[in-house]
Formats: C-alpha cells, structure tokens, sequence
C-alpha cells in the first residue's frame, strides 16, 4: 500500500473528509516531502478521500511540478487571509466538514489567524503521519543508510587533520565540509567539543585548541535526498587517564547491551533501562541524564524514542538511535551512538565505525 492510500485508510478510520498540512519556510519540511515529495520550504498540503493540492508560491511553481502530482494550486500573495480564501474555496469545492491537521507542527498564531475561521470542524491528528513515518519501507533504509556511508566516510578523512593545537571549529568545518563534498548536507548543527567541555551533552564547536591527554567527542549526521544519519564516537587524544578508559568501557558496554537488547516488541522505557542500569550500577547513574535513543528518518529526531518516558512498544521496521552517555562536569564526556534497524529478532546495526576506544 503506497503513502497516499496509507493516509486515505486513516481518514476513513478517523471519519475524516481531508488531511491538512502546513509547512512554513521550512517548519515542516519533512511530513510535507513524506507524503507529497515537494522539499519546498513553502506549502500548504490538503489531501481528501480522491485528491491531493498543493499550495505554493510563484518561488516554487517550478520545483513543485517537476517534484510532485499534487494539483498545484498559487499562491499570489495576501498573507494569510489570501491563504485563507484559498483553503476556504476547496473545502466548499470538496464538500469538508471535518478536516485533521498537525497540531504540533503549526504555531498558535497561524492556527487563530488560519485555521480556526475555516468553516469546518478541526480534529486534531498528528498521529496520522507520526505513525506513518516511524515505519521504513526498504527504499527508506537504503536512503539512510546512504546519508550514514556519507557521514562515515567523511569522519574517517577528517580524522586525518586531528591533532593537538586544531580548534574544535576547525575540526567541525572540515567535516561538513567533507560531507557536502559528498553530496550530503549536515543533518543537524555539528557537534565538536574536547576536554571538559565534551561533559557537555549538545555543546557547539569552539576556538578551544584540542589538547593531548583529553577526550575528543564527535556528533554529526549527513542528511542525502531527505533522510538522515546521527553518529557519535569519542576519541582519545594522546595516552588516556585510568578515569577516562574506566568511563568509555562503561558506556561502551552500555551501548553494547543496548544494541543487543533492541528489538521490535520491547518498549523504548525498557530499552533505555538496559542501559541506563549498566551505568548506573558502575555508580555513574547520575551523569547519564538524556534518553538512550531517538527515531531517525526525514528529521534526526523523531518517533519513537528510546527514553523513560515511552512506554509503548518499539515499532518494527523502525530506525532508531542507540546513545548512552556519562558526562562528568569538569572533567570530560563519553558518548557512543549507533543508528539501528528494528526487527522483531533483534536490530541490524547500519553504523559500521568501530566502537571500541581508539587513541589519535
């Protein structure tokens, strides 16, 4: 069962007329290229039970024809009463009483300027999609695993330029920069960060200079042809302290068990417990603060999580991260993380680096 046909038996569940999509300048870029294949950063989607429309402006008329068979209706400008009158005609032309929207995914601002006027019963359904994108069909995985081989490559010939006296931002440049040489874009803001400050969990590249006897923490992704990848290895600069080795054998252990935990079936809670009681019982409970995981598809974060609060079960065919972490303030930080493939017997690992501690 193709996408649209997917949606359309959703609305029937739902006893919904249409499905409303909202993307402004880039606000949801991603369920608006699931379902229609536009990667605009501009256009308003309306499926119904036997057609799709697009709205989009002169910017995109090109782009939205050559990318997809929704029927192109312009934009002429207006703001948003202009889009209102628009939205307004085709829920008459196509007789919608109840219309489902993502309510996540539209600010409270354009809801009362926008949607709330339309003479017609919002019913909130964000669920639609969200379900929809947590499953992968086999092409899905092989864009994935497409954005991770860029990503990897590109770490290895970064690592090349390594070494004491290179800034954090240096290190961060040449990586994206090796990565859209590949034809890859960064998935997310690069995350580079040496020291005491690798203790920080989303920390941005610095002027800090990388030093010998220190950690050196790399987070990145690549995202190609709209899927993406997220990758985290922590390596030694120079000889390691007996602290710094105790710690990364924690957390490597942590993540080994939670790659062979991973499964279909289980819940993300149980899956984030698995590891979170390997580094807890070595005394470090408190230094691991963030879920263990997140899913990955058309955005680096997504449904569903691996984290304390899931507790429904991990969905099969999905992807998701697999990233403990102990962050010790001052001192320095260790964080592993794979991207893996959900089955009902386990997980296929698509990350191929190697895991175990390596001294540059």
């Amino acid at each position: 069962m193709d996408k649209l046909s997917k949606l359309r038996h959703e609305l029937i569940k739902r006893d919904l007329d249409a499905l409303l999509i909202f993307n402004r300048e880039g606000s949801n870029r991603a369920s608006c290229w699931y379902i229609s294949g536009f990667s605009g950063s501009f256009a308003v989607l309306l499926i119904t039970n036997d057609c799709e429309y697009i709205v989009t402006d002169s910017r995109y008329f090109t782009q939205a024809s050559m990318q997809t068979a929704f029927k192109l209706i312009p934009y002429n400008g207006g703001g948003l009463e202009g889009l209102k009158n628009i939205l307004s005609q085709l829920i008459s032309e196509n007789a919608i009483k109840r219309l489902g929207f993502e309510a996540e995914r539209i600010t409270h601002f354009h809801f009362k300027k926008l949607l709330s006027e339309l003479s017609v019963e919002l019913v909130e359904s964000d669920e639609i999609i969200k379900s929809m994108r947590m499953t992968k069909t086999e092409g899905e995985i092989e864009k994935i695993k497409k954005a991770i081989e860029v990503a990897e490559a590109s770490l290895i010939e970064t690592l090349n330029m390594v070494k004491p006296g290179v800034t954090e931002r240096e290190v961060a440049a040449r990586l994206e920069y090796e990565m859209k040489k590949r034809g890859g874009n960064p998935s997310f803001e690069t995350i580079v960060v040496s020291g005491d400050r690798s203790a920080i969990v989303h920390g941005t590249p610095s002027e800090k200079k990388i030093s010998l006897g220190e950690f050196l923490l790399i987070d990145f992704g690549a995202i190609v042809d709209g899927y993406c990848s997220d990758i985290t290895r922590t390596y030694a600069i120079g000889e390691p302290s007996d602290e710094m080795v105790k710690v990364y054998n924690i957390v490597y252990e942590a993540q080994r068990k939670g790659r062979e935990t991973a499964r279909a079936g289980i819940t993300g809670a149980e899956l984030h417990n698995v590891a979170k009681d390997i580094i807890a019982n070595a005394g470090y409970g408190e230094y691991f603060g963030h879920g263990l995981g997140h899913g990955l598809g058309m955005e680096v974060h997504e449904d569903p999580t691996a984290s304390p609060l899931n507790i429904e079960p991990l969905p099969k065919n999905s992807v998701v991260t697999i990233e403990p972490g102990i962050y010790l303030p001052g001192k320095f930080g260790v964080r592993i993380e794979d991207d893996v493939f959900l089955t009902e017997d386990g997980c296929k690992i698509l990350t191929t680096l190697d895991r175990e501690l390596k001294i540059l």
